[in-house]
């Protein structure tokens, strides 16, 4: 996969990474929902981000780090000192470890685990993100 391979028919979903020893998941878990803001790098990735489009909710870092959520993208990227972008993210009750993602030969070789240090947003394509839909929670 290369770095500028997303385009409609490659894109499935973003990735929002999440480092709880950065930003604190307390209040988020006990919420139930992500933030509603998130840092994303200024880059052409953050420049295709739209409302309505998928996004999934990564939690690195963490003894049981994988996709703790999921919800879509509200807004557009919005420029500034540090870019943001706008989410409705809902977390789950239980998340889908990253061990249990690796297992899957398909996912194994997510972006998110060759290149966990990547800044958001990262991206999953089409044939992962059909797959990742398959374990998410009703």
């Amino acid at each position: 996969m290369t770095a500028r391979a997303i385009t409609d028919e490659t894109f499935g979903a973003w990735v929002i990474k999440c480092n709880p020893h950065k930003t604190d998941l307390a209040p988020m878990v006990d919420a139930g929902r992500a933030h509603e803001q998130w840092c994303v790098a200024d880059n052409y990735r953050t420049r295709l981000m739209a409302p309505g489009q998928p996004v999934l909710f990564w939690v690195s870092s963490h003894p049981r780090r994988g996709i703790w959520g999921a919800g879509t993208l509200t807004g557009t990227s919005v420029p500034g000192p540090q870019w943001k972008i706008s989410t409705d993210i809902t977390l789950f009750d239980e998340p889908i470890l990253a061990s249990d993602i690796q297992c899957i030969a398909e996912l194994s070789t997510l972006e998110v685990f060759r290149s966990p240090q990547q800044s958001n947003p990262s991206w999953v394509d089409a044939s992962a993100w059909a797959i990742i839909r398959t374990m998410l929670p009703e």
